[in-house]
C-alpha cells in the first residue's frame, strides 16, 4: 500500500473523513464475520478494510459501484499452507431490492482471479426487520467448506477461471446485524454450515464498534475456538465537499430583456467583470469581446469545476454583456495546455433560466471547442513568468502480502522544477528512506527488469529523477511531447508522445515511444549495460454518464514482451478518483493480479488546500512482465479535467 501525503496533510484528512455507513465482512465485503450480507453500501462509498486472525490477514479495497453492484479486491496472506497468489476480485450483484413484505435477492462471487484458497459463490436473501438486519443463502467453494486447490483443474493457472463457479458441493448459511440503541455499536451473530474448512457447523457472533467518523473496529469469536480483529474505513466522496473561496451566492442571471444598463465598451465590460467575479475568488486572465462573442479565460479557486466557473462568469455577462452578444466562450488556463473552451448560447441560457429542468436545458445550449493552437491579441492577455518551485512529500509503503512485521517504508522527496515556458520544464527529486530500510542486495549477474529494485542503495540520499520536458501541440487536437533524462530511480533516456482528442468525442487516442537504459545500482548518474524499448498504444474513453473511464495499454513492455494494461475506474467533480488495474503478459506465468488506487483533494476536508491530493494504491500488478517506464510524464492526465464528460459531469454546479 502507498499513501502519498503532501506536506503531511494527510494526518487532517483522516481526521475529517465522513461516512455514511460501517462495513463489516472478511475480505472487506459488507457481512456479518464469515459470510455475506445482502446489504449494500451506498452509492460511491469506498471502504478499506483489514482483517487480523491467527493464520491469516487480508487487505481489501471496496467501492459500490452503482445500486446493485459492489465491487472489491482482496489482497490475503496466509501463516500456513503456502502464500497466497497475492489478488482476488470479488463482485456481489442485487437481483431484487427489497419490499415492504419480501425479502431482497442477490448473489455474489469471491476469490476471482487468486488461487481458489478463499474463492467462492452464494445466492443470497436479506430483510431489515426494525433495526435488525437478517440475510440468509446457500454457498459454494470456500462457503461450502473448500478452502485450497484449483476448483476449474482444467483452467490454465495464470487463467481467470470460471468453469467451477457454482459447482460442487454447497452449504448453507445465515447472519443477522442489530444496531443496538448505543450509538455506534452493533451486535453481530452467524451460523454457517461448513465455513473454511470447519468439519462441524459453527456458530459465531461479535460486535462491531464506530470508533470515529468512517473508522470501525470488529472483534469475533467463532465456536471453533477462532477469534480476530477487523478494521474498514468508509468515505464517500459525495459528502463532506464544499466549495471552497464561492462563500457568497452567484450572481443573478439577467435576460436581456431585463437588463438596464445601455451597451458599454470592452473595456467597461472587462472592468465590472473583474471586480465582481474578484468578488468569488475567480480571476479574468484574458478577454476579447467582439460585435457578437465574448471570450473569457478564467482562473477559478482549486477544487472549482469548470463547469461552476463557466456558470458563475456566464451569469455576470448575462448583466454587463451588450445585447447583441450571443456567444459566451469560457476557458481555463492550464499548464501546459489550456483547458478546452465551453461554448454558451446565450439565447439558450435565457430560455432555460428559471425552468424545472434549467441544468438539462443550459447543457443543450453549451457545446465543447478546443482551444486555439495559438490564441489571438485580446484586450487582455495572459501573462507568462518563468519560475521555480519546490516541496517535499512523503511516501509510506507497507508490505501486507508478504511481510510478518508489516513495518512500513518511509520515503521523504524533495521535488523542484523550473519552468522555461509554458510547456518546457525541468524537473528533479531527491529521496531519502527515513523509515526502515531494506538491506541492499547483491546487483545480479545480469540487470534484472522490475525484480532487482533492492540492489539499489537504499540508505543514503540518492537522485530519484532529473528530466526535461517539452510539451506542445501539432494542431487544436493533436497533443505531443518530448522527454529526456532519468525517468524514475531504474531508468533513464529518451521518450516521446501523441494524443489525439476531438473536444465533441469521449475517448482519446495514445502513441508512446521509449528507448532507456538501466541506471546504475550505486551511482546518482551511471547506467548499467542493459537497455529496452517500449512501444505502447493507448485508448482513453469516457463511458456512461457518472465519470465512468477505461484505458487501455497495448504493446511491448520493458522485458520485451507483448502485454495489456487496463485500468477502469470513476471521476468524481471534485477531484475524487477511483481506479482498479490490472495487466497480462504474454511471456508471464503468474496469475492475474489486480490493484486499486484512491485519489483524494485535500480540499474536500482542508480549506486553503489548493489542488493537492493524497493517493493510496493498494496491490497491482507487479513484476518484470507487463511493465513500463514511469516519470516520463505522460499527456492524458494534463487534459483529462476538460474532457468532455468531465465538464458534462459538473454540470449540474453550473447554476450554484
Amino acid at each position: 500500500m502507498v499513501l502519498r501525503q503532501p506536506k503531511l496533510a494527510c494526518l487532517a484528512l483522516l481526521g475529517c473523513w465522513p461516512t455514511l455507513a460501517s462495513a463489516d465482512g472478511f475480505a472487506g465485503q459488507l457481512g456479518a464475520i464469515d459470510t455475506p450480507s445482502a446489504t449494500p453500501w451506498a452509492v460511491d462509498d469506498v471502504v478499506m478494510g483489514l482483517d487480523l486472525r491467527e493464520e491469516v490477514r487480508v487487505l481489501s479495497f471496496g467501492f459500490q459501484a452503482t445500486e446493485r453492484l459492489q465491487l472489491d479486491f482482496r489482497f490475503p496472506t496466509y501463516d500456513n499452507g503456502g502464500p497466497s497468489r497475492g489478488s482476488e476480485f470479488n463482485l456481489a450483484f442485487r437481483l431484487l431490492n427489497e419490499g415492504a413484505y419480501t425479502p431482497s435477492l442477490g448473489f455474489g462471487l469471491t476469490g476471482l482471479g487468486g488461487d481458489d484458497r478463499g474463492a467462492g459463490e452464494y445466492i443470497i436473501a436479506g430483510k431489515r426487520i426494525g433495526s435488525v438486519d437478517i440475510a440468509a443463502g446457500v454457498g459454494w467453494g470456500r462457503y461450502a467448506g473448500l478452502t485450497s486447490g484449483r476448483r476449474d483443474p482444467g483452467a490454465a493457472e495464470e487463467s481467470l477461471a470460471t468453469g467451477h463457479l457454482f459447482s460442487e458441493d454447497s452449504a448453507a448459511f445465515a447472519n443477522m446485524r442489530w444496531d443496538t440503541p448505543v450509538e455506534g455499536l452493533a451486535l453481530l451473530a452467524e451460523y454457517a454450515e461448513t465455513p473454511l474448512g470447519a468439519e462441524d457447523e459453527v456458530i459465531a457472533a461479535g460486535f462491531s464498534y464506530q470508533l470515529a467518523k468512517g473508522l470501525t473496529m470488529t472483534a469475533f469469536g467463532t465456536s471453533d475456538e477462532q477469534a480476530g480483529l477487523r478494521f474498514s474505513f468508509v468515505a464517500n466522496p459525495g459528502d463532506g465537499y464544499i466549495p471552497l473561496h464561492l462563500d457568497r451566492g452567484p450572481f443573478p442571471y439577467v435576460r436581456r430583456s431585463e437588463a438596464s444598463v445601455p451597451a458599454a465598451s470592452a473595456a467597461s465590460v472587462l472592468a465590472i467583470l473583474e471586480e465582481r467575479l474578484g468578488d468569488e475568488d475567480i480571476a479574468v486572465v484574458r478577454f476579447a469581446m467582439s460585435e457578437t462573442a465574448v471570450d473569457v479565460m478564467v482562473r477559478p479557486p482549486a477544487n472549482t469545476t469548470l463547469a461552476q466557473a463557466a456558470g458563475r462568469t456566464a451569469r455576470v455577462l448575462s448583466a454587463i454583456a451588450p445585447t447583441d452578444v450571443e456567444t459566451f466562450r469560457i476557458s481555463r488556463p492550464g499548464t501546459p495546455f489550456d483547458s478546452q473552451v465551453v461554448v454558451l448560447d446565450r439565447a439558450g441560457l435565457e430560455a432555460a433560466h428559471g425552468g424545472a429542468d434549467a441544468g438539462t436545458r443550459a447543457w443543450e445550449a453549451a457545446s465543447i471547442a478546443s482551444a486555439p493552437l495559438a490564441w489571438p491579441d485580446s484586450l487582455k492577455n495572459p501573462t507568462f513568468t518563468p519560475g521555480f518551485s519546490y516541496g517535499f512529500a512523503t511516501s509510506l509503503k507497507a508490505d501486507f502480502l508478504t511481510s510478518d512485521s508489516l513495518e512500513p517504508t518511509g520515503t521523504l522527496s524533495l521535488n523542484g522544477s523550473y519552468v522555461f515556458a509554458k510547456g518546457t520544464t525541468v524537473s528533479g527529486s531527491l529521496g531519502y528512506r527515513f523509515l526502515n530500510q531494506w538491506e541492499q542486495a547483491d546487483p545480479p549477474a545480469e540487470p534484472g527488469i522490475r525484480s532487482d529494485l533492492t540492489s539499489y542503495t537504499p540508505d543514503e540520499i540518492y537522485l530519484n529523477a532529473l528530466s526535461l520536458r517539452h510539451k506542445f501541440r501539432l494542431s487544436p487536437e493533436v497533443y505531443s511531447r518530448v522527454s529526456v533524462g532519468y525517468f524514475e530511480r531504474q531508468y533513464g533516456g529518451v521518450s516521446a508522445e501523441v494524443l489525439w482528442r476531438a473536444p465533441e468525442l469521449d475517448f482519446a487516442l495514445g502513441f508512446e515511444a521509449t528507448y532507456v537504459q538501466k541506471r546504475a545500482y550505486e551511482d546518482w548518474f551511471g547506467f548499467e549495460d542493459a537497455d529496452a524499448t517500449t512501444v505502447i498504444g493507448s485508448v482513453y474513453a469516457n463511458i456512461g454518464e457518472r465519470g465512468d473511464f477505461v484505458e487501455l495499454d497495448v504493446g511491448q513492455y520493458l522485458a520485451g514482451d507483448t502485454g495489456v494494461g487496463l485500468t477502469v475506474g470513476r471521476n468524481f467533480p471534485n477531484g475524487w478518483r477511483v481506479s482498479a488495474n490490472t495487466a497480462w503478459s504474454a511471456d508471464s506465468d503468474d496469475t492475474i493480479k489486480f490493484g486499486a488506487q484512491l485519489r483524494v483533494p485535500l480540499g474536500w476536508t482542508i480549506p486553503d488546500a489548493s489542488d493537492r491530493a493524497v493517493t493510496i494504491g493498494i496491490g497491482g500488478p507487479s513484476g518484470d512482465f507487463a511493465s513500463r517506464v514511469s516519470g516520463t510524464g505522460t499527456l492524458y492526465d494534463d487534459i483529462r479535467s476538460s474532457d468532455r464528460q468531465v465538464i458534462k459531469g459538473g454540470w449540474g454546479q453550473f447554476w450554484n
